[in-house]
């Protein structure tokens, strides 16, 4: 697993776990932000933040600061190890 902040632009994942405040993982949740759910890294702000994800169909920015507490299992085949 790795923070979502990590992944690459291009990279797909599951969301795995969110370990931020309750509030803040219920907004997330509204956009689509649940453990099982699809996720994928569209592009970056030129200075590297915000970043701008595809989940459950929906174009979700978010700053590093909220992204690098939600964990993802990377697709198959996209962490640099074969399957």
């Amino acid at each position: 697993m790795i923070a979502l902040n990590e992944a690459r632009v291009g990279q797909t994942g599951v969301v795995e776990r969110i370990n931020l405040a309750e509030d803040v993982s219920h907004h997330l949740a509204h956009l689509g932000f649940l453990p099982g759910a699809d996720v994928e890294v569209l592009r970056r702000a030129p200075a590297g933040d915000p970043t701008v994800y595809r989940i459950d169909g929906v174009e979700v920015a978010l700053r590093n600061e909220t992204s690098r507490f939600i964990e993802i299992a990377l697709s198959p085949g996209q962490d640099g190890h074969p399957r």
